[in-house]
């Protein structure tokens, strides 16, 4: 809404600040005063676009400013030649000088990434650049590799905006189910990417589609409509550049260490170009994908695994052989040894899809043989990942060979992926729609498609055309199972797409292997061991026994090996998916994900309930059976609540949070009311459907809270009865008066029509802000104080400080009779809206920006002279 603005000359009686009557005159109001103070951890970049404050640059590495952490940091940064006080060079960088600890996150949030372009970057002490984040969108975010001095720097890409960065004290698990822009430590292959064309849902009527000569590219794979994979043509990153419009960021301010790392940012900087050209929908690094094992030598010995899910007790029920339905496990990695004893009877028809020879190791690009000949040239040196993943799920069992699969009667697909060094994302992609049944490069499917695709991989990060293609194939009613990861941080991708059923790793007591990812987004674990020690008393480390080939005479036999991963979990549960679906075909992935919720499905460990350790609870073969066969001759699946994610942690700086509510059961699910347990605590739907489900914010006020952890919950209640609990956790920093500051900030006195009458602007004094109106006429107004960084004449817009009296949540009109003192309270950086509730007139909510007066002008967001 546009707020009206009282002029200087229609206030001939409001004097602002300390002034008082003239020429003698008695005092005709009351006098208003009190005492603001910054929030704990607040700190202004030095260098914003007010220009009642001091310049003080930070634009260079010599110039950093130094700041502690935790810290919210709110700042202005600008591209050269946009319209600001610096002048034609703008005011491009940012750096701060800032001791970080490893696993702690960086996040850098704007308002409008149509208006403006901001990119984040974390240097070691010496300048040289470790990593950055350079997506399109208003949220970047970094991961601190390790304890250290850094440089966090804020580069303004293009266009002109206010920024708040948090360096907060939480590990970055709590941020692994946001999305993020793509980030120069990500494993992707330089100068390539994944393109998808057509008009994005936000960007409005649909655009011509592009082709890649036309902007310097070369179109290596894919179709116009589905996934291509795009490449800039060797020795023209610079010419590409030029096309796209690169805007040259002035990375002298930091540096590379090595050539491969300026050849990966220059892929990134065409990324970033192309997002934002008409025509395009999509577009990402082709990321480097790993096997998510752990290895060791080979060694034969005791399948320890099968008794800690109960799959004796399950094979007394069923083996998942005939008269039950044949089942078949799409394996997408390394390929597998066809002619391996234990798996060779074991097979269907699968594909080769490495597109790179070299890669492959057998001479030729994509083909019909996905028989894997070893990713390594040196004997005993390959990891024969996909055949000891394909024999734990599915070897052939009761032949007096070898070792006992999980489902005996699956069928193995080897769809080969992953070769020398790794895999591609394009390449894994077109595996996996090639199991699916769907498009795809090989231009052919499978006689039958896959009941189960197992992704023993992992690595990159979100994307909105992957996650549509995973959901697209769970809606054929086909089960992905991926490996959560071993990193023993945050569930990594595939597996935290929400389609997949993510999978992480036990040991041999049912404890998370120390290897195992955990967090947000993590379904169930399944053992994957722990090498390390001998808790089965059987001679060996804890490892998974399964199918490998031994080729260290030259030539490749049958060999078994003990590997540990969550790449050994994921084959493991997804050998349980399949003996559950061979009994009962009509099983699908949504009534699957019900009974897990509900319990049937698993032993829980930890907490009860979902815990970040090892989600849903441990796989148990044969409560999965019993419950998928009662399920199968009961009645249709109830409703279930599902909340994602399932705990809602703030930390020190983060102020609003999402969450989603979703059936995951049958039948109708209504929500009767969403309430928070807390007064420092709000809840705001989103995008909600007539049911209530969808999306939520929930926001937290700090302003009252003493220091410390403060824990509560949100209850979600439903129609008919029933009720499910949120965790929600924040914490609160002690204030520190000679460090919090906002900067200068203006205090605003405002009407109860929500007409700005009188204004001041105060710098802090050992921390405190002291503000005073005076011949103030009786009547209600608001106290309302914040920031104007970016110098559009308006207070409180997002990236700015804000404050009100007696507090934002609050924000009372104050009955004005009589002179009043006290007036106390705290201004702050937050993100998302200041909270301005009741401002407007007739009672209509204030939208983010509070007008001030400005020397007789009538608009607000007017230039300076």
């Amino acid at each position: 809404m546009n707020w009206p603005v009282v002029t200087v000359s229609a206030l001939a009686l409001l004097l602002v600040a300390c002034g008082g009557g003239g020429d003698g005159d008695a005092p005709s109001g009351f006098t208003l005063s009190g005492v603001i103070k910054a929030d704990a951890l607040n700190r202004v970049d030095s260098d914003t676009n007010d220009p009642e404050t001091p310049m003080i640059r930070n634009n260079t590495a010599g110039e950093a400013q130094q700041v502690p952490a935790p810290a919210l940091i709110g700042g202005f940064v600008a591209a050269p030649f946009t319209a600001t006080r610096f002048g034609p060079a703008g005011d491009e960088w940012d750096i701060y000088q800032v001791d970080l600890q490893a696993g702690q996150p960086i996040v850098l949030e704007f308002p409008d990434a149509t208006v403006a372009d901001l990119d984040l970057y974390l240097s070691d002490r010496s300048g040289t650049i470790v990593d950055a984040s350079l997506g399109v969108g208003s949220r970047q975010s970094l991961v601190v590799p390790r304890d250290d001095r850094y440089f966090v720097a804020v580069h303004a890409y293009a266009g002109r905006s206010n920024y708040s960065l948090r360096l907060d004290a939480v590990s970055a698990l709590t941020q692994a189910s946001v999305p993020r822009g793509p980030r120069l430590s990500d494993r992707f292959a330089p100068g390539e990417m994944i393109v998808r064309l057509g008009a994005d849902a936000g960007r409005g009527p649909v655009q011509p589609k592009i082709e890649a000569q036309s902007v310097g590219l070369k179109t290596v794979a894919g179709a116009p409509d589905r996934e291509q994979l795009w490449r800039i043509p060797a020795g023209q990153a610079e010419q590409v550049l030029g096309i796209l419009g690169e805007r040259s960021p002035a990375v002298n301010a930091l540096h590379f260490s090595d050539p491969e790392d300026l050849e990966r940012y220059q892929t990134l900087i065409a990324l970033k170009e192309l997002e934002r050209r008409p025509g395009v929908a999509s577009v990402s690094p082709n990321y480097r994908l790993q096997p998510q094992r752990l290895p060791n030598d080979p060694l034969q010995g005791l399948q320890w695994y099968h008794r800690n899910i109960d799959l004796p007790g399950a094979w007394d029920v069923s083996t998942g052989q005939a008269p039950d339905a044949e089942m078949i496990i799409a394996v997408i990695d390394t390929g597998v040894f066809l002619d391996h004893e234990d798996l060779r009877d074991r097979l269907v028809p699968g594909f080769d899809f490495i597109s790179n020879p070299d890669v492959a190791r057998d001479g030729d690009g994509i083909d019909p043989n996905p028989d894997d000949p070893g990713d390594s040239s040196q004997p005993g040196q390959s990891s024969w990942h996909g055949t000891h993943v394909a024999g734990a799920a599915a070897a052939a069992t009761d032949n007096a060979i070898g070792i006992a699969g999980v489902s005996w009667g699956a069928r193995i697909m080897p769809v080969r992926t992953v070769g020398k060094g790794g895999g591609l994302l394009y390449d894994t992609l077109q595996g996996i729609r090639f199991a699916a049944g769907l498009p795809n490069d090989s231009g052919t499917v499978p006689a039958r498609s896959a009941d189960v695709i197992n992704i023993s991989l992992g690595g990159g990060a979100f994307a909105q055309a992957q996650a549509d293609l995973y959901q697209q194939i769970r809606d054929l009613g086909i089960f992905v199972v991926a490996a959560a990861g071993n990193s023993a941080g945050s569930v990594g991708f595939p597996a935290a797409y929400d389609a997949v059923f993510a999978v992480g790793a036990t040991d041999a007591l049912n404890q998370r292997a120390p290897y195992s990812s955990f967090g947000d987004g993590l379904d169930l674990v399944a053992p994957g061991g722990d090498m390390r020690v001998d808790r089965t008393g059987d001679g060996y480390g804890d490892g998974i026994l399964s199918t490998v080939a031994d080729d260290t005479t030259g030539s490749r036999r049958s060999a078994y090996a003990f590997y540990q991963g969550t790449s050994m979990a994921t084959a493991v549960a997804s050998g349980v998916v399949a003996l559950a679906r061979s009994t009962e075909p009509g099983l699908t992935p949504d009534a699957f994900d019900f009974l897990l919720r509900s319990g049937a499905l698993t032993d829980d460990l930890g907490q009860a309930g979902w815990d970040p350790e090892t989600g849903w609870g441990l796989i148990n073969a044969r409560r999965v059976l019993g419950a998928v066969r009662e399920w199968a001759g009961g009645e249709p699946l109830p409703p279930l609540l599902s909340v994602t994610p399932e705990r809602l942690e703030f930390g020190f700086t983060e102020s609003a949070l999402a969450f989603s509510l979703r059936n995951s059961g049958g039948g109708t699910l209504r929500i009767g009311e969403v309430t928070a347990d807390a007064p420092w605590l709000s809840v705001t739907p989103e995008a909600i459907d007539r049911d209530g489900l969808g999306g939520y914010r929930a926001q937290v006020s700090r302003e009252g809270l003493q220091p410390g952890d403060h824990r509560t919950s949100i209850r979600v209640a439903l129609e008919g009865g029933g009720e499910r609990s949120i965790p929600v956790s924040v914490r609160v920093a002690a204030p520190e008066l000679a460090e919090d500051s906002v900067g200068r900030v203006y205090v605003l006195l405002v009407d109860a029509s929500g007409n700005t009458v009188a204004e001041v602007g105060v710098n802090p004094d050992a921390g405190l802000y002291h503000f005073r109106f005076e011949n103030v006429p009786p009547g209600d107004y608001r106290v309302v104080a914040g920031t104007d960084m970016d110098d559009d004449r308006q207070i409180c817009d997002p990236g700015e400080a804000c404050g009100a009296y007696p507090t934002l949540t609050l924000f009372e009109l104050l009955r004005v009779d009589r002179d009043l003192a006290g007036l106390d309270f705290s201004v702050g950086f937050r993100a998302g809206r200041p909270g301005l509730s009741g401002l407007g007139a007739d009672g209509a909510e204030a939208e983010p920006g509070v007008p001030r007066i400005s020397g007789g002008r009538s608009e607000p967001g007017v230039a300076r002279p």
